[in-house]
């Protein structure tokens, strides 16, 4: 009679079950017990049923492909329209606006005097009309267009470089934000896969306890273990919203009603990511070289200021139907104002910027350093966690049946079961929140040396889908 009834108890983490886990609702054993309970069921059915239905419109709604958006096109939208680069953009245009302004020459000054002369006595008679005209053209560009031409473009090329500086920002938060967005689905996926299995693990109890085989303990303790993952689970649902938020921003689908999700990768990235680029200069080092080189343009400049409104002049002067040509220029004397002071500033902007070129290159050289470093580590302990069927992941799995199928047989305790179920969970968090990181190292390190990662980054996966 034992056996029959040992027959008769429903399996328990059954991998069939598990593998339609996102598809199917398990159906809580507590529609059977009380009106309360059916009241938390139902109310649990219909979050659930909620949650998958988002799950299916984000599908249709979200990014082109069904399966999930890639690092590769989150990489594209921020290269195509992204905001904070149309304004660095902009910004170069408004420095080149600088280049046409140093190479154009001052306006003349144009001036007309009339004269109205009459003799003296002779307020009747007849008088005489004096009228000059002139142009001045103002000769200080002539020794101040080299300079400022100079300061212009180099002000110029640091815009551009200023542009890489952000592109590469941007790489680096958009593939931040695309896997904070990966490691909360993880998490979502492996706290309802456990919600999911504690649910039959209650089923079970409800019949060993209504046939009499064990004590009403175990079942009110794993109904206490389901609610307080499905608690969870929650939490681990706003994480996911949260996340999803923050990532588009970087793709530009604010809308309430756009949910996605991304594609994610299982394997460790390689340094190269299978793309053999030569590493140019740090954008940030260039920027800073670029922005010496116009300081150092602008102490020039401020060293010819010494002699100011410097100009020429040629005019016409009429007088008495006589006219006669008049020419000249202006000198000023630099007795009491020789701009000194703002030589001095000029000179003290130069040794800014001198220092601030020495500063980039001390931090380009500890970042590279750093992220080899990181890169190494977390690629070596990636590698170790195995694959296949003696992985880290299938050895946790391995745990969990393990257990489950003691707790069938009666060799195990129901506390036990549930210290292997949650390894199993914190075995996925762990590995995946590990390879991760190595992701974003990998990044982080092509960044470091100057790598474009917007252009290179492979449009095909490097690992298995997830």
């Amino acid at each position: 009679m034992t056996a029959r009834k040992a027959r008769a108890v429903p399996a328990i983490g059954d991998r069939e079950e598990e593998k339609s886990m996102s598809q199917v609702l398990p159906i809580p054993a507590c529609l059977s017990r009380g009106t309360a309970s059916v009241r938390a069921c139902l109310l649990f059915l219909t979050v659930a049923t909620a949650f998958l239905a988002r799950s299916s419109d984000a599908q249709t709604t979200g990014l082109p492909l069904p399966e999930g958006a890639t690092l590769r096109e989150v990489f594209d939208s921020v290269r195509s329209n992204s905001p904070l680069l149309g304004a660095a953009k902009a910004r170069v245009r408004a420095a080149q606006g600088g280049i046409s302004s140093a190479r154009t020459w001052s306006n003349p000054v144009v001036s007309f005097e009339s004269e109205q002369m009459t003799e003296q006595g002779h307020a009747t008679g007849p008088s005489q009309r004096e009228t000059m005209t002139t142009a001045m053209l103002p000769l200080e560009p002539i020794f101040q267009r080299g300079p400022r031409t100079r300061r212009a473009q180099a002000l110029t090329r640091a815009s551009e470089a200023d542009v890489l500086t952000e592109r590469q920002q941007l790489a680096l938060d958009a593939a931040d934000a695309f896997y904070q967005v990966a490691l909360a689905q993880v998490n979502v996926t492996a706290t309802r896969s456990l919600a999911q299995w504690f649910d039959t693990v209650v089923t079970y109890n409800s019949v060993r306890v209504r046939e009499g085989v064990t004590a009403e303990a175990d079942l009110i303790r794993s109904q206490l273990e389901r609610d307080f993952v499905l608690n969870e689970l929650a939490m681990a649902e706003s994480e996911l919203a949260r996340a999803e938020a923050d990532l588009q921003t970087f793709v530009g689908r604010a809308s309430s009603s756009t949910v996605f999700h991304v594609r994610i990768d299982s394997l460790p990235l390689d340094a190269a990511i299978t793309v053999r680029v030569d590493p140019i200069s740090r954008p940030e080092i260039e920027a800073a070289r670029q922005r010496l080189l116009a300081s150092e343009a602008a102490t020039a400049a401020e060293k010819r200021m010494f002699l100011r409104e410097l100009g020429t002049m040629v005019g016409i002067k009429n007088s008495g139907g006589s006219g006669s040509l008049v020419t000249g220029f202006t000198l000023p004397f630099p007795l009491l104002d020789q701009n000194r002071g703002n030589v001095a500033t000029a000179r003290a902007e130069r040794d800014v910027a001198h220092f601030e070129l020495e500063q980039e290159q001390r931090k380009a050289n500890a970042e590279v350093f750093g992220a080899e470093r990181a890169a190494r580590i977390l690629t070596q302990r990636v590698a170790s966690f195995g694959s296949g069927r003696v992985g880290y992941l299938a050895r946790a799995e391995d745990a969990r049946r393990i257990a489950l199928g003691a707790y069938r047989e009666g060799g195990t305790s129901l506390l036990q079961v549930i210290d292997a179920a949650r390894a199993w969970r914190e075995a996925r968090s762990s590995y995946f929140e590990t390879l991760f990181a190595q992701h974003l190292a990998v990044i982080r390190l092509l960044v470091a040396e100057g790598v474009d990662v917007l252009d290179v980054w492979p449009r095909t996966p490097v690992g298995e889908n997830q």
